[in-house]
């Protein structure tokens, strides 16, 4: 039987596309995705001499690899559900005797995210519905409380002052002691969450909500443009706030109205980061604009071509 291969881009990080990393998946696309059956790669850009990008891949597992983040200081480190675990590397593109260093959190992990090196966050839940955080200060992995749901995306501007989102609607936000929960309108799985200001958070909704929130409270701001459709990311850069929409697009929203529009249909945007660049993950590339208005993509088609000939799961 030929299998007809496809892959997927997704939770790329970093100030801007040649300094960043990213996950990529290869797999069956009649059987979709299927851990220990198809391949989780991190990749990143190099410089060619004669300019552009030249994509390449640095580490390959047969387990899911959730999320991926890179520090200021160009440290990875990428979560892994099916081994439960985290994978370091100090810099992709420096020493090259450096390898990628596994630590073992023994929780199935949906994700990472931090501040920098020395303050580095990892959630995720067993599979008997016990919900864990660690935080990494440098040298180790450390676990600190929950929130009372299931953690899918963290963010925050210092230690604390972080948000996490997640399954049930669930807000809460961490002071570095405690976490405190927030009502909002809706019980949908929240995927993203963005915290611009101490007091100007945003989310997004496995059903389309897009949400915005305050210390004082939260409100649904603005649906996905297909209702039950998923808002994969949310962030808000160069004043202004952009959506990931997925199959449909890249969204911003209108001024301060309570709506959002099309910027871009070709982009199926995954994920966002806003650090520089806005540096945005699509399913079949990476993609970046420095003002808002033109876009540039890079990787497309690399992981389906360096891996063609090669069975799934020879890593």
């Amino acid at each position: 039987m030929t299998l007809h291969i496809a892959t997927n881009y997704y939770s790329a990080s970093g100030p801007e596309v040649d300094a960043c990393a990213f996950l990529g998946q290869r797999y069956d696309e009649e059987r979709g995705y299927k851990p220990f059956e198809s391949e989780c790669w991190v990749l990143s850009f190099r410089p060619k001499a004669g300019g552009g990008l030249s994509a390449m891949y640095h580490f390959g597992s047969t387990g899911l690899l959730s999320r991926l983040w890179r520090s200021p200081r160009g440290a990875v480190f990428a979560s892994s559900v099916t081994d439960a675990k985290i994978l370091f590397h100090p810099d992709l593109h420096g020493d090259p005797k450096h390898r990628f260093e596994s630590m073992k959190l023994g929780v199935p992990l949906n994700g990472v995210w931090g501040l920098d090196d020395n303050y580095v966050l990892a959630w995720g839940a067993t599979f008997e519905g016990t919900r864990h955080v660690f935080r990494y200060d440098g040298k180790n992995w450390n676990e600190i409380p929950s929130p009372d749901f299931e953690v899918r995306a963290m963010h925050g501007l210092a230690p604390d002052c972080i948000y996490a989102v997640g399954v049930g609607g669930g807000v809460a936000s961490w002071d570095g002691n405690v976490w405190k929960r927030f009502p909002v309108p809706t019980d949908e799985v929240l995927n993203s969450v963005f915290v611009a200001d101490p007091d100007e958070i945003y989310a997004t909704g496995g059903a389309g909500s897009l949400l915005e929130g305050s210390a004082h409270g939260w409100g649904r701001i603005a649906e996905g443009p297909v209702p039950g459709m998923p808002l994969f990311a949310v962030v808000k850069w160069k004043e202004e706030l952009w959506v990931a929409a997925g199959q449909f697009g890249l969204f911003k929203r209108v001024g301060t109205q309570n709506q959002i529009e099309c910027i871009k249909p070709n982009l199926s945007a995954v994920g966002l980061d806003a650090r520089k660049n806005l540096l945005i993950s699509c399913k079949d590339r990476i993609s970046e604009s420095a003002d808002g208005q033109a876009f540039f993509s890079s990787g497309r088609d690399f992981l389906l071509n360096a891996r063609a000939g090669t069975a799934l799961g020879d890593i």
